[in-house]
C-alpha cells in the first residue's frame, strides 16, 4: 500500500515562484513566531537577536504576498 504525502503548493503571483511546504513546516514557522512575539514583549527589541523565520506567507525570491496556494498529494 503506497503512503500519501500532502504538502502545499505555493506559486508566487508577482514572480511565478513556486514553492512546496508540509504541514510540519507550518507548524514549525507559526511556533517560531510565537517565540518571537514573546521575545519582543520581554524586551524592547533591541538587544536580543532577530529570528531567522521564515514567512511562508510571503514569497521567499520577491517578498510579494500575492500567493496562491493549493494542497497536492504525493503516492510514496
Amino acid at each position: 500500500m503506497a503512503k500519501k504525502i500532502k504538502e502545499t503548493k505555493a506559486t508566487c503571483k508577482a514572480c511565478g515562484k513556486v514553492w512546496f511546504y508540509g504541514k510540519s513546516d507550518a507548524v514549525k514557522n507559526f511556533g517560531e513566531k510565537m517565540q518571537d512575539a514573546g521575545k519582543g514583549m520581554m524586551c524592547c527589541g533591541g538587544c536580543l537577536p532577530k529570528s531567522t523565520t521564515r514567512d511562508l506567507s510571503k514569497c521567499p525570491e520577491c517578498g510579494s504576498s500575492a500567493v496562491d496556494r493549493e494542497i497536492i498529494e504525493h503516492e510514496v
